[in-house]
């Protein structure tokens, strides 16, 4: 049984009145209160909710023996302790998925996510080979057998000598692998069939295994390549381990945010994230696919040299598994900072405007937006209602319920926002969903590979939205009969959409309309959805519920506690949104202590 169930069994919740008296500091209510557990009981909600575990025999005889004064000091003490064990942290993460809940890491519909990776694979020579345990690139020649490498034995079987080296490889840094081939050069570029000039850097498309060109090395430090096999589902695999990072990273950085006494609110406006070496490479491969041509850095594989904050159970400086905090555009660079210098920021007044109806040429990015532009919640939900959807039910406790019966709406005619009974629930999702549209995925001959369509190098042209083929597919079908010139998710004309095509991105509010009752700033993108929630008040007023409901053990009731949710989201937002005095508090105050 989970912490906060059994805290449920074990907590009645205040009145109303008892919650305003909390809070506000208005006089006791008329209603006569619960009296307070035993010392021992309250000792033992204290441990279950933070830790998930029951104090010793030894602790609960201390504080059921002890004088009110020592009482207390053991009761807060024993709250303190909790909150600065790595244990606590463990429960956070726990917490993080029951609340932002997000399916797997995939690359499209297909759901195989074989080249998720998005880079290169490698593999390894076997025994009795020439090259025995050196890497090799899968494609290393061509379409035909790259194992021959290892015998040093070209495409067609005669032999040939293949250079060697030793490389750090960004995966292990501090030990050194054997490459062979392509691998061994600084080669960068490559020539295809028809004599045209490719980076090796942005790998292209196999049937299981994406590759970087013929005769391509890797990179520095091998950081275009990866040394297993795509992302597939197999529980122990290390491409499966890379494909369970994505999921955990939003649960990562709310525990993250909480550990470190940053503001919740940077779980929606934050530029930054948490991530491993594995989670890492992900975005940087991301960049690289999408447009990067840097170096790709040699410092973000580097945990020893890196002093950013990191989770609490990673103790060893080069611990390649540590969640360690960065700055999302410094890894790909079309998730903007927004900030001087790159620095971790979750400031409202961050913000890029860009109006494809007025403005030439592309946005140069999308703005980050914590978990909102994660890639595992984003390629989780692969559509931009769904998306919409899902964050208004996690950030905004908004429940989307079937119309009643009685109620009659004006036929469907191509807007489901404003016409049909759809527009029950579109109304709210689809001025949402507005926000959601830059991130598609793109076909890369078997899996679809994520991208931010309308950015260089992903341009949108109007033959794309045509229909014709060889753009009669995803996402190009997709494209055209959901992004609706003059409808909601779509406020455009047909005019501007003719004159310019990629006037269907259009991902922001216009003036006068409203989300949650609160207008846009004309931020594009996730940013601009995330700080309609924080501006609204409906963000903290969720995380409060969330909050109390996992930490006091019961749910709040919007209808019959709106006062105490309120009071509860101003106390909140006037201690800096940090959670951990929040809950310290909760726990110290009498409506935790009280009993049935």
């Amino acid at each position: 049984m989970r912490p906060h169930f059994v805290a449920a069994v074990l907590l009645a919740g205040p009145t109303l009145a008892q919650a305003q008296d909390m809070c506000k500091a208005e006089p006791p209510p008329a209603v006569k209160p619960a009296p307070p557990v035993s010392p021992s009981r309250e000792l033992r909600r204290i441990t279950l909710s933070l830790l998930g575990t029951t104090p010793s025999p030894a602790e609960l005889e201390r504080v059921a023996a002890a004088g009110e004064t020592e009482r207390r000091q053991i009761l807060d003490a024993a709250i303190d302790s909790a909150l600065a064990s790595p244990r606590f942290y463990e429960k956070l993460v726990e917490f993080g998925h029951d609340w932002i809940s997000i399916g797997e890491y995939t690359t499209g519909a297909q759901g195989d996510a074989y080249q998720g990776s998005m880079a290169g694979t490698l593999y390894t020579c076997g025994a009795g080979t020439n090259h025995a345990g050196a890497y090799f690139s899968a494609y290393e020649l061509g379409d035909r057998d790259a194992r021959n490498v290892c015998n040093d034995l070209d495409e067609n079987g005669a032999a040939t000598a293949y250079p060697t080296a030793q490389v750090e490889p960004w995966w292990a840094p501090g030990t050194m692998v054997s490459v062979v081939g392509g691998l061994a050069t600084q080669t960068s570029t490559y020539s295809d069939r028809m004599g045209a000039i490719h980076d090796c850097g942005v790998a292209y498309g196999g049937y299981y295994d994406p590759g970087v060109g013929r005769g391509c090395s890797c990179g520095p430090n091998l950081v275009w390549c990866v040394p297993f096999n795509g992302l597939g589902s197999g529980s122990s695999s290390s491409g499966a381990l890379q494909r369970r990072h994505p999921w955990d990273e939003p649960a990562r950085l709310f525990a993250h945010l909480v550990w470190h006494d940053r503001p919740l609110s940077d779980l929606v406006l934050g530029n930054y994230t948490v991530g491993n070496n594995m989670l890492r490479a992900l975005y940087v491969r991301l960049g690289r696919q999408t447009g990067d041509r840097r170096t790709d850095g040699t410092t973000w594989w580097k945990p020893a040299q890196d002093a950013s904050p990191r989770d609490p159970l990673s103790t060893e400086p080069g611990d390649i598994g540590a969640w360690r905090e960065f700055v999302v555009e410094s890894l790909e660079p079309q998730l903007l900072a927004l900030s001087p210098n790159q620095a971790p920021s979750g400031d409202l007044s961050r913000s890029y405007h860009f109006d494809p109806r007025t403005m030439p040429g592309a946005p140069i990015g999308l703005p980050a937006a914590g978990v909102l532009t994660s890639i595992g919640a984003m390629s989780s939900y692969p559509r931009e209602r769904v998306r919409a959807a899902r964050w208004l039910e996690i950030f905004a406790c908004h429940e989307f319920q079937p119309p009643p019966a009685e109620i009659h709406f004006p036929p469907y005619s191509g807007d489901p926002a404003t016409t049909g009974p759809c527009q029950h629930c579109h109304r709210t999702i689809d001025p949402a969903a507005i926000f959601f549209k830059r991130w598609d995925f793109g076909q890369a001959y078997y899996v679809p590979w994520p991208f931010i369509p309308g950015l260089e190098p992903y341009r949108v042209a109007a033959v794309q939205l045509s229909g014709q083929y060889p753009y009669n597919g995803l996402p190009y079908s997709r494209w055209r009969d959901s992004f609706k010139p003059g409808t909601v998710l779509t406020p455009i004309t047909m005019d501007q959409m003719r004159t310019n095509p990629e006037t269907v991105f259009l991902d922001t509010l216009d003036p006068g309309q409203t989300l949650l009752g609160t207008p846009g700033d004309g931020t594009i993108g996730p940013l601009g959805f995330a700080k309609i929630l924080v501006r609204s008040g409906e963000f903290d007023r969720c995380a409060v519920r969330r909050l109390f409901e996992r930490y006091a053990g019961r749910p709040l009731d919007p209808g019959k506690e709106v006062g105490y949710i309120d009071a509860l989201s101003e106390r909140f937002v006037a201690g800096g949104r940090l959670v951990k005095p929040f809950v310290r508090e909760l726990l110290r105050s009498d409506v935790f202590r009280r009993g049935f």
